[in-house]
């Protein structure tokens, strides 16, 4: 293939990362190594695309009538795809190629908006088989992702990658989504949704393309889910592990979907929508920065005690009133505080994991642990999101929703203080 060769522009670029010297080194180049970039990078990409895309799909089908019930069933088909995922793909990804499995998910991912595309009028009609297949994408990238990024980093350097993988997550939150708010907003019916989705196609083909550069990594050992279960069984920090992992899903399913779809309702431009992305995620660029800079690995329990009471503090100016402006407020609060919060939460568990060359041994199995903690929160509550939007879907409910849910993180602090590592 072209992208092998060494005299193909991608080959040039990934060889560049390994030359650049101690003393010229930016924000970029940290001692992550080549491959972390790389990682970085592919992880990026992928973000790309979904803050391009993901950020406006439930819009999409709002403005298609949907209703909020039913895009809760889009995102519950999702999420359980996800973790279908997970528990199908432990052995791929353990015993022969996670690289593949990698690619794999990213492919996926792209097929979801082409198939939105071919659709045309009929994809809000099969919302749920194309959450599903959404899911799955995702489940493939993220499972993979998350094996490689414990095996390219440590925990000399964890804060660190997290930390840049914030920054650079919240720099394609600050672009994308006020780019694509403002073609959206320009161009005629759907025909705004339709250039964002073939854009965000033509990225994920870039993200596959990048990941090549990604090195084979050793692949070996047995894997069965009664194993799975046997490990979680016998350990008692991944036993806390997997309840502080349902809070912090508990959290996040509901905060990916219903902040956005808010900002629209209340505006009714995409625009709007797009800039309260970009504000929210400016915000987010310097706070993860400062944060993966100089937050310490002795603080990591404050932080993350800290930042769960401040995210949930920024929730209170909804009940004053729904609009853009309490929604901005609430924006820049949870961004402004949350890496205290996620930075902390990840590297936890990713040091866990690395504790011991034993436990190294287990990373696919305890990675599958932790995204059913995560799911499992999530898929509660998108079951409390429907019921409660069938019986009313008033502002009170949706505030309240929303507040709950931050409260709940307050179960992912009193776990993960008690993990030792």
């Amino acid at each position: 293939m072209a992208i092998k060769t060494k005299h193909g522009l991608f080959y040039r670029w990934g060889k560049a990362l390994n030359e650049v010297p101690d003393d010229k080194r930016t924000l970029f180049h940290t001692e992550l190594g080549s491959q972390g970039r790389l990682l970085v990078l592919v992880h990026t990409l992928f973000l790309l695309s979904e803050a391009l895309s993901g950020t406006f799909v439930n819009v999409y089908l709002w403005k298609e009538n949907v209703g909020y019930a039913l895009i809760g069933w889009y995102n519950v088909s999702f999420f359980l795809a996800m973790q279908i995922t997970f528990m199908m793909s432990g052995k791929w990804v353990k015993v022969y190629n996670k690289m593949s499995c990698l690619r794999t998910g990213i492919a996926v991912a792209a097929s979801f908006y082409l198939a939105v595309l071919l659709l045309g009028d009929l994809a809000p009609k099969l919302i749920i088989p194309l959450g599903f297949l959404q899911g799955v994408g995702h489940g493939f990238f993220w499972f993979s992702y998350n094996i490689v990024l414990f095996e390219i980093t440590n925990r000399a350097n964890r804060n660190k990658f997290n930390g840049l993988a914030g920054v650079f997550g919240s720099l394609v939150g600050m672009t994308a989504p006020l780019g694509a708010g403002y073609l959206i907003s320009e161009m005629t019916g759907l025909k705004g949704y339709t250039t964002i989705f073939a854009i965000s196609l033509g990225i994920y083909v870039g993200a596959v393309i990048l990941s090549f550069f990604l090195r084979k990594r050793k692949s070996g050992g047995t894997f069965t889910l009664t194993e799975t279960y046997t490990v979680y069984r016998r350990s008692r920090t991944w036993k806390k592990i997997f309840l502080a992992m349902i809070g912090q899903g508990a959290n996040e399913s509901i905060f990916n979907f219903l902040v956005g779809l808010l900002v629209f309702i209340a505006t009714n431009t995409e625009w709007k929508l797009g800039m309260y992305t970009f504000i929210t995620s400016a915000v987010a660029f310097v706070s993860f920065y400062i944060a993966g800079k100089f937050l310490s690995s002795k603080w990591r329990s404050q932080a993350l005690l800290l930042g769960t009471i401040l995210t949930t503090l920024a929730v209170v100016p909804l009940f004053f009133e729904l609009n853009y402006t309490t929604l901005l407020i609430m924006g820049i609060g949870i961004s402004l505080f949350s890496p205290l919060f996620f930075i902390p939460a990840v590297s936890t568990i990713f040091d866990a994991i690395g504790k011991s060359s034993q436990s190294a041994q287990w990373k696919v199995e305890y990675i599958i642990i932790r995204e059913t903690g995560l799911n499992i929160g999530r898929l509660i509550t998108l079951g409390i999101f429907i019921a409660l939007v069938h019986w009313r879907d008033d502002a009170l409910v949706l505030n309240t929703l929303l507040l709950a849910a931050s409260i709940v993180q307050l179960m992912t602090w009193y776990y993960l203080k008690k993990v030792h590592v």
